[in-house]
């Protein structure tokens, strides 16, 4: 009996180092999937893939390869983004959902503005979108993969050695008589009994990713679409194509007597533009540019606003598009907000517009702000303050 204290310190230790093994599994592991853990810092592997989504379908019909299929012996998670052009948003967002539970799928998220986030099962995820294409004209589509192999054998072999460990304290436990003893072991095996919860919640979780691919849908319902193969309207504005791009500024000085946060710099390089634009950055890649474009006399704020979040949808693949009332300089304006996913990861999108008339024209007036997901959200409150004045 005097070697129980000794074999439980081995025990211990080597339960502890048990514990610390496996880089790259952490408690936050346990949420299911979302926009942002989809790109987040514990890639292992990632590929990211853009394409002509009426093409990507035909040519998958055609070869009848997968957009979704793994090399043997990886287990990877996929995360599909895309948006719909449809005509009526609440019968899309309704067959979509029919859709995708038909497939053996299910709805992590859905609302009226037209988000909507799906789980299909991977082997069906190439047939979910051929068949959300006949419900609308769906756009640029960008289909993310992360590696889980190591993850799941990690979590794997952490469980196994967590079994063996706990089949030999409980067999050490019906050796001892002593109540300190019997105290201790308890103590350790309770605390393997939760470690073994949380990472048997970790595989499901990863395997859930694995199994079921994630789409973000945006449903854009188009208002007065003109018949056939006609152009949608804001193909007779080429300019808006010139949004959310990182073109540099001619000008030396913000435009329209507006002012800039101090750990913002001018980056004037952009001499060749045909148009005045401003330009500045922060040394963690946020962006802030403002320009301005001759409109047609008759196009008003509500027009415009309507032709700019079509046109982050349509050219430049933006979802989760929202708008509200905002001032510039004590002038109408509509503020934008929108978000895409990006190679290096989300990428957060906030604009300003507004239409400025005098005797001979009209202009509208573009200030746009982007960058990565945790940079923007850290300048977003000193550029709104700037401007919103």
């Amino acid at each position: 009996m005097k070697k129980v204290p000794l074999l439980l310190t081995s025990i211990s230790l080597a339960v502890i180092c048990c514990s610390c093994y496996a880089p790259g599994v952490s408690d936050a592991d346990t949420a299911i999937v979302s926009k942002k853990s989809a790109v987040g810092s514990a890639y292992r592997a990632f590929a990211a893939r853009e394409f002509d989504a009426p093409a990507a379908a035909r040519a998958n019909s055609a070869d009848n390869s997968s957009q979704f299929k793994a090399e043997a012996g990886r287990s990877m998670a996929y995360v599909a983004h895309f948006s719909i052009s449809v005509k009526l948003k609440k019968q899309a967002i309704a067959d979509l959902k029919k859709l995708t539970e038909s497939l053996g799928g299910y709805i992590l998220h859905s609302d009226s503005s037209g988000d909507i986030t799906a789980k299909v099962p991977v082997k069906n995820a190439d047939n979910f979108l051929k068949s959300a294409e006949k419900h609308g004209e769906i756009f640029k589509i960008s289909i993310n993969a992360e590696d889980l192999t190591d993850t799941i054998t990690d979590i794997n072999v952490r469980l196994e050695n967590l079994k063996k460990f706990r089949e030999r304290l409980t067999a050490l436990l019906a050796k001892t008589g002593k109540v300190e003893e019997i105290l201790k072991i308890e103590r350790e095996l309770n605390r393997i009994t939760t470690d073994m919860e949380r990472l048997t919640a970790n595989l499901q979780n990863n395997r859930n990713r694995v199994d079921f691919v994630t789409f973000s849908i945006t449903v854009i319902e188009e208002r007065g679409a003109l018949p056939g193969s006609a152009p949608a309207a804001i193909d007779n504005f080429p300019f808006l194509k010139k949004l959310t791009t990182g073109m540099g500024g001619n000008c030396g000085e913000p435009l329209f007597d507006l002012e800039i946060p101090e750990n913002f710099v001018t980056t004037e390089h952009g001499k060749y533009v045909s148009f005045d634009l401003y330009s500045a950055t922060t040394a963690d890649d946020c962006t802030l540019r403002m320009w301005e474009h001759k409109v047609p006399d008759a196009g008003t704020l509500e027009f415009w606003q309507q032709m700019v979040c079509r046109a982050l949808a349509v050219y430049h693949s933006y979802t989760n598009i929202k708008t509200e009332a905002a001032k510039i300089n004590g002038e109408n304006a509509v503020k934008i907000t929108a978000e895409t996913l990006t190679a290096s990861g989300m990428q957060n999108y906030m604009a300003f517009i507004t239409v400025k008339e005098n005797l001979f024209s009209k202009k509208l007036r573009i200030i746009e702000f982007a960058g990565p997901e945790k940079a923007f959200s850290k300048n977003v409150s000193a550029v709104t303050e700037k401007l919103c004045r």
